[in-house]
């Protein structure tokens, strides 16, 4: 589709721009201007350095360039003269920087630093962090394609690409959002420093849809990209910018946006090249099934998606890892509906109604106690039985269990998993349910904030339970947007191809990944 992006430059090192540059204020009106460098290191933070040998102030600072930069307000004092009053920080509406590449521009900035002569203007210069930040080059291109140059680790997806370019046959995984064609194009990894080169690009056509401002060209970007990326490539993908370019792939503008997460360990993708090899399997068709969904669908999934990506295994602390999973889930069965239930509508007939029973008893009794207690002058204790009458009363009615929303969400999609724990925990000693474990644990990490974790032996527990968490979490996702195909499971000893919904009843916990499940906090 598009031909030579030349996107394959370093990151490592800062990136300097030197030229002449201006600085509009907004409040009070004013400019500076003069040599300016412009910095873009590897963590995208953008710094201009103006050394200001022009400047054009409102008459009533009487060309007093320190009080106006320092947003200090003159005001008339009796004796007769003028003193400056703090007033604020200095923002900035307009930044423009000439250079022989072509032209920077940002539409908002902040003043950081400055450095003021003692007895002159000369040698003042300001430090500017500016906002929304663009260059266009000096050659005027059509802008026809957005393309993003992803950061991170990409390079299991070489080689799965299904469509490539007329002009040069480049390859790349192809994907439709929003009615647009849409690509991943997928770069060799690098000898060294692989971290810090561009690893691929996403890319698509623009189309008839507005591209003017910073803010339009962001919209340009399918919402959720980074987050299915990310989920998908067990990587955290981010970029230092986005780009309009011509089909031939020559650079329109570039917007300065940093875009996505800090890169950190990474690992458990939900696919491998593997998985490609079988037909509508893979990074490719998950990323139609997820662009596939409605806009709202699809902007629900994006925090479980990231959740999902930040609750990692082996990226932290294993309280951490759960307490993100655990979020993940909650949202999930939020987003279906199964965050409530009635309890006794679970039941079979014949246990429901030996419940009912022994509840109308219950409530028959405590009546009886209420009506004895009035009797005996006791009014003090009877508005807490009342309390206790009506708790009693929906004692079997909806109930908010996070445990049992996870199972009965889990059997709602096709998967075993809660009965394949329940096998397991029935033989044991201890009366425990996996959904009992599961609320337990779910109270532990978002109120108290850890496990207590007894031993090493514990520790290894916990971090394959967090193993089957992140392993639920990720199939849950590929059954909401649709996806059939295999995916690499993050509890398993070998890589290979798995089916989604490849947990049975007989499946045993040494088979979900448990040397020995924990039974207890």
């Amino acid at each position: 589709m598009v031909r030579d992006w030349n996107l394959q430059e370093s990151l490592s090192s800062d990136r300097i721009y030197k030229g002449s540059a201006t600085a509009s204020f907004s409040a009070p009106d004013g400019e500076v201007s003069g040599p300016a460098t412009l910095t873009i290191p590897s963590d995208g933070h953008v710094t201009l350095e103006l050394e200001i040998q022009q400047h054009s102030i409102p008459p009533d600072y009487n060309d007093f360039l320190m009080p106006f930069l320092l947003d200090q307000v003159p005001e008339p004092i009796a004796a007769g003269g003028r003193e400056f009053r703090d007033h604020g920080s200095q923002e900035i509406r307009a930044v423009g920087l000439q250079t022989e590449h072509g032209t920077f521009q940002a539409s908002r900035g902040i003043v950081t630093k400055k450095h003021f002569s003692m007895f002159s203007n000369d040698g003042s210069s300001i430090t500017v962090v500016p906002n929304d930040l663009m260059f266009v080059p000096l050659e005027q291109i059509p802008e026809e394609v957005w393309c993003l140059p992803l950061f991170g680790m990409l390079s299991e997806f070489q080689g799965v690409e299904t469509a490539s370019s007329i002009v040069d046959h480049a390859p790349y995984i192809p994907f439709v959002t929003d009615g647009s064609l849409c690509g991943l194009e997928i770069f060799a990894p690098a000898v060294k420093t692989p971290s810090h080169e561009c690893s691929g690009v996403a890319f698509g056509v623009i189309g008839n849809r507005p591209h003017d401002t910073a803010d339009e060209i962001r919209n340009l970007l399918p919402s959720g990209l980074i987050a299915a990326l990310s989920f998908a490539s067990g990587s955290d993908i981010n970029a230092p910018w986005l780009e309009l370019r011509s089909i031939d792939g020559r650079l329109g503008r570039r917007v300065y946006a940093r875009i996505g997460s800090t890169p950190q360990k990474d690992n458990f993708p939900a696919f491998t090249r593997v998985d490609s090899a079988r037909l509508g399997s893979g990074v490719g068709p998950f990323l139609n099934c997820y662009f596939g969904l409605p806009l709202e669908a699809r902007n629900r999934l994006i925090v479980p998606l990231n959740l999902v990506r930040s609750g990692t295994p082996g990226k932290a602390t294993v309280d951490e890892s759960i307490t993100d999973l655990v979020k993940a889930l909650d949202a999930v069965c939020k987003l279906h509906g199964f965050d409530r239930r009635n309890l006794r509508l679970g039941l079979a007939p014949q246990e429901s109604a030996e419940v009912k029973a022994i509840l109308d008893a219950a409530r028959s009794d405590l009546k009886r106690l209420r009506k004895q207690w009035k009797a005996d002058h006791r009014q003090s204790q009877v508005p807490i039985l009342d309390r206790i009458v009506s708790r009693q009363a929906n004692v079997d009615s909806e109930d908010l269990d996070f445990g049992l929303a996870v199972a009965d969400l889990l059997r709602g999609f096709g998967l075993s998993d809660a009965g394949a724990m329940n096998a397991y925990y029935s033989t044991l000693s201890q009366d425990i349910t996996w959904e009992g474990l599961l609320s337990t644990v779910r109270g532990e990490v978002i109120h108290s904030g850890a496990i207590h974790i007894r031993d090493r032996g514990g520790l290894l527990g916990w971090f394959e339970f967090a193993l089957h968490l992140h392993d639920i979490c990720k199939r849950l996702i590929l059954r909401q947007v649709g996806y059939t195909g295999t995916y690499a499971a993050s509890n398993v000893r070998y890589k290979g191809q798995y089916e989604i919904d490849r947990v049975k009843l007989s499946t045993t916990v040494q088979q979900l990944g448990y040397s020995l499940p924990p039974a207890s906090i």
